[in-house]
């Protein structure tokens, strides 16, 4: 049996199974760049909202710190800060 499977395979008319395990190979690896690929931008798109994130944060920080300096005035409030509002359980 064996015989005749490998003068099939050179006939053509049987595939060799390491063909078709280079071809599964390679689809997986085409699959996995492009989940790579994927992940990758995904990574970018984060670290780019992080920044914005970070960057709009130190802005609002900055504003508070300037009219908490500027002292009361008629159109601002004081807010109580962050300590006084932490109450025990």
């Amino acid at each position: 049996m064996h015989g005749c499977h490998h003068t099939l395979q050179q006939a053509g008319t049987v595939p060799d199974p390491r063909l078709a395990q280079i071809a599964r190979l390679k689809a997986e690896n085409t699959a996995l760049r492009q989940r790579l690929t994927e992940r990758d931008e995904t990574i970018a798109e984060l670290a780019a909202f992080k920044t914005e994130a970070l960057s709009r944060l130190a802005a609002q920080h900055d504003e508070i710190a300037r009219l908490r300096a500027a002292g009361p005035t008629r159109n601002v409030r004081r807010l109580p800060t962050r300590a006084a509002q932490i109450r025990p359980c």
